[in-house]
């Protein structure tokens, strides 16, 4: 698991109201990617596509610390490293997310039916 994301698993904090990607809060967005990670290290399984959305998402924040986290959780859920820097300026950030988003997409092409099932 990436140092970032141990990290914030680690922090003391108080608890976050629930949310998850969607509540306006951003420390509970966080959270929901940091639990995605959690889940991930417990059972090894790729989150779906939806929660990969999501993190995807996450990615276009303007908190760095949420970028950085979605960015570190992506990374470690899927193996693959495409590029996304959280503190890159906005131009790069954006080419990287359009990675993302593309490598997405090709897992739910019909040219990937396992991923489709």
């Amino acid at each position: 698991m990436s140092a970032v994301v141990a990290g914030w698993m680690s922090a003391c904090a108080p608890p976050i109201p629930s949310g998850g990607f969607d509540s306006p809060d951003p420390a509970s967005r966080i959270y929901a990617a940091v639990g995605v990670a959690e889940q991930f290290e417990k059972d090894g399984i790729r989150p779906d596509v939806a929660t990969l959305e999501n993190l995807i998402r996450l990615l276009n924040s303007s908190d760095p610390a949420a970028r950085l986290v979605a960015g570190d959780t992506l990374r470690l859920v899927t193996g693959v490293n495409l590029g996304f820097q959280a503190s890159a300026p906005l131009p790069e950030r954006m080419v990287a997310t359009q990675r993302w988003v593309r490598w997405v997409k090709a897992l739910t092409s019909p040219s990937n039916p396992e991923e489709t099932a």
